[in-house]
Order: structure tokens, then sequence, then C-alpha cells
């Protein structure tokens, strides 16, 4: 877990510089970018939130402690010892991100969750008939969703792996439907035959849970592109499975293991011949992860800006909320999960996954109003 190590602040960038080091912006809030010249500061991938200086950060396994050098841009490309490289990992952060299934990343997206399940963590049952999934999805769509996750397996802590042909029973005819009214459609699986159905019936976005770490799914996706489909996917961290993903989990240091992790999928799917402006990432908040580790995700978000892709967050209702707030139900974690998705917002995430897309898309709105 990432409590075991210690967050050094280091007076010297030569202490922290070294071939392994990870750049993390340190986000403005809008008064203070009114004092600032423009030639100063920075917008993280080209969009509304900006930053002036950086954590340049290494680990060592051996101290169990996290160095920390803090300082202007300017600065760090001044006195780096490789300064192309330090230009190479800037240009990453800044970079605009061209539009993922044609949504501009400049700008923020809610992503509405529809579960088809009997047992989902939040609203199992409640729209496992393929009529009340698809009305729920109009509903979002209306709310302010532009993009619909359609589920049929819950992957909640605890939950077994159901059977492909019963998954696809219950997704299929929901993202038949909603994608012949033009709505922009994810499914959310880690079966590869559930995706080859659901990209042949209308789907544009794979949301895979397990990273792509099943070949035939990767596979799934090239065919997919041999075809002229081009989907668009999004590559999630789980350590291990949901059945057992809440079992110990265990890492150094959370944000920069979870970064590497995230690095070696993209760069191995664009080997295999993905192109990377087809790819999004997601950290898993909540798959595999502890308290701890949930919110030095959060705390380190703008970190994950380094991997030049647009970010997805899913912090809605997760279990997080209510074990810092007295075991809240399920029905009463939506103050938690506004919170958590302001904290994403003010780190540049392009895209939320949400729940409660009236009241999130509300406190985004008067949030970025003031």
């Amino acid at each position: 877990m990432s409590a075991r190590f210690q967050i050094k602040y280091c007076t010297s960038l030569g202490m922290v510089e070294n071939n392994d080091y990870w750049v993390k912006p340190v986000p403005l809030d809008r008064v203070a970018c009114l004092n600032i010249t423009n030639t100063e500061i920075f917008s993280l991938a080209s969009g509304k939130i900006k930053f002036k200086e950086v954590d340049i950060c290494s680990y060592k396994h051996s101290s169990k402690s996290v160095s920390v050098w803090r300082g202007c841009v300017s600065n760090w490309l001044r006195q780096t010892k490789n300064r192309q490289a330090a230009e190479d990992k800037l240009h990453q952060l800044v970079l605009s991100r061209p539009k993922f299934a044609g949504l501009n990343m400049s700008d923020m997206h809610l992503m509405g969750v529809v579960n088809v399940t009997p047992d989902s963590f939040s609203d199992g049952g409640q729209f496992l008939d393929t009529e009340k999934a698809i009305k729920h999805a109009k509903i979002l769509v209306r709310e302010g969703a532009s993009i619909i996750d359609v589920g049929g397996e819950s992957t909640r802590p605890g939950a077994s792996k159901i059977n492909p042909l019963e998954e696809q029973k219950r997704v299929i005819p929901v993202i038949r439907e909603l994608s012949k009214k033009d709505k922009l459609i994810s499914v959310d699986t880690r079966n590869p035959e559930v995706m080859r159905k659901a990209l042949s019936n209308g789907a544009k976005i794979i949301n895979d849970i397990s990273g792509f770490r099943n070949n035939e799914s990767i596979q799934v996706i090239i065919e997919a592109f041999k075809n002229k489909v081009n989907p668009y996917i999004v590559i999630m961290h789980m350590q291990g499975e949901p059945g057992t993903m809440q079992v110990s989990p265990s890492y150094n240091f959370t944000p920069i293991d979870i970064y590497t992790y995230l690095e070696e999928r993209i760069n191995f799917l664009i080997f295999r011949g993905i192109p990377k402006q087809y790819i999004a990432i997601d950290v898993g908040f909540g798959f595999g992860k502890t308290v701890s580790d949930n919110l030095s995700l959060i705390d380190w978000m703008p970190l994950f800006h380094g991997l030049g892709v647009p970010i997805i967050v899913g912090v809605s209702r997760k279990s997080t909320i209510a074990k810092i707030d007295n075991n809240a139900p399920v029905d009463k974690r939506i103050g938690g999960s506004i919170a958590l998705t302001l904290k994403s917002i003010d780190a540049g995430v392009q895209i939320v996954r949400s729940h409660d897309i009236q009241e999130t898309r509300q406190a985004i709105k008067l949030w970025q109003a003031y």
C-alpha cells in the first residue's frame, strides 16, 4: 500500500532526477492563474486546468520513500540533466488530446452507468429488464450524459464471472436499441465474445476492467480495425479479479505502480497495432485497492496526464465513501461521489463515470462557474 512509503521533499532536482522519474503537475486554482502571465503557465492536455509548477518524483523500494522536488517548469527545464527528455515529458502533459469517440477532450464529459444486472453493488436488479434499461439510459442522456456505459456483469468485490452468453443476452438488446437512437454507447465488459457482439450492434467504446490482459480481447479490437470499425478502448487497472481483488491488495507506491502498469499496457496495445488516439485509461478506483490507495490516486491524478491519453475516473457510490463516512448505504453516497468527482475535475480528467448524472452535472457546472 502507498501508506508504507514516506514522501520526502528535496531541495535539489539532482536528488530525485534519474533514469526513472515521474512528473506530476501541480494544478493552479483560477484565482492564482489571474496573477500569472500566460508565458509562465501551461494547460493540462490543452484543457482548462493550468499549472506552473511540477513535482519531479522518484522512489526506491529499499528506502520505502518517495523523493519529490517541486519547482517551476522553467526551473526544471533549466536545471535538468537531460533537457530533451524533460521537454518530451512536458509535451505529453500539455499535448491536446484528439477527439475520443467524437467527443472534444478539451472539455469534460459524463459517462452514465446502466447496469443490466441482478447484482451490481449500486443498482443491481433495477434495470435488468431491457425496456427499463433503455428508458433509464435515455433519461441519463437528457440529464447530460455524453456516453452510456452498458454493463451486463457485476464486477463488485467478491463477484463471480458469468457466462458470456448470459452477458450478451442482457446487454446486446439495450446496445442495439440505443445505437439506433444515435446514442454513444460504451460496453463495460471483459469478455471478448461480448466485445465482438457489442461492436457489431453499434457500441463505439470497449471499457475493459481487466485492461485487455486477455489476448483474445486484443484480437477482437485488432480485427475490428481491419474491418474499419475503429473502436475506442478504455484500459482500466485492476489488481486481481473481482472475486478476490479486495483480499489484501498491496502496492509499493500506488500511483506510480499503476502509472507504470497503464504505460506498459498502452505501449503493448500500440505495438499490437491499436492507434494511441483510440485509447483512454481508468486508474480503477476501488478495484483491488484500499481506502488509502484510492485517496492517493485522487491526490496524484495529475500524474496520469503524462500517459498522453484521456483519463476516465469512476468514483460514483464506491465503498471508500462508506468506509470514511459511517458505512453510508449506497443511496446515501452522492455527496461523497461529487466531492471525489470535483477533486478529479480539478486534476483535469476528461470523462467522469457516474450513476447520478443530473446531480453530478449540476455540481460541476456550479464548481466551474465562479
